[in-house]
């Protein structure tokens, strides 16, 4: 004859586990963190400068790429979001704000009207002062280590590929 080993719980049981396993699972400090909470944990998921960097260095490369092509409404847009991610650092990280409104007034007023222009001649100089001034921020920011050579074709944009 075969003995089967089984557990058995009743209700009062039961609602302990339930409760046991409720508790276990984190609140949500998004839904019931105090405003306190919240803030520091909003603060603690912003991402690094490095993180915007890296999109503004993609970016950088399908601007030049997209004016090269005659794309200025995709070379457009690339400016713009350059232009935000500008803005997200100075925002999040005000030790850079200073850099990044210099860099911001030096580059996008001309920057937006040589793409504008629609003309390769005018904004090939455009975009070396935006290189030159991603440099010079680079520098006073004690990153001067990080270098932008000419964009290469790292990855593959829909729109330039047309």
């Amino acid at each position: 004859m075969k003995h089967s080993v089984g557990i058995c719980f009743g209700p009062a049981a039961l609602l302990i586990m339930v409760a046991a396993l409720s508790c276990a699972q984190a609140a949500d400090w998004r839904k019931s963190g105090s405003d306190q909470e919240k803030i520091a944990n909003l603060v603690e998921l912003v991402p690094n400068t490095a993180i915007w960097m890296q999109q503004m260095g993609h970016r950088y490369g399908d601007l030049y790429y997209a004016a090269k092509r005659g794309k200025w409404d995709f070379a457009a847009y690339q400016a713009e979001e350059i232009e935000k991610l500008i803005g997200y650092v100075a925002t999040a990280r005000p030790g850079r704000a200073a850099t990044a409104q210099e860099f911001h007034d030096a580059v996008f007023p001309s920057l937006h009207e040589v793409i504008a222009q629609r003309d390769w001649s005018t904004f090939e100089p455009a975009f070396a002062l935006l290189s030159s001034e991603c440099m010079s921020c680079h520098v006073k920011n004690d990153h001067a280590f990080v270098v932008l050579p000419l964009p290469p074709r790292r990855h593959h944009s829909p729109v330039l590929d047309e």
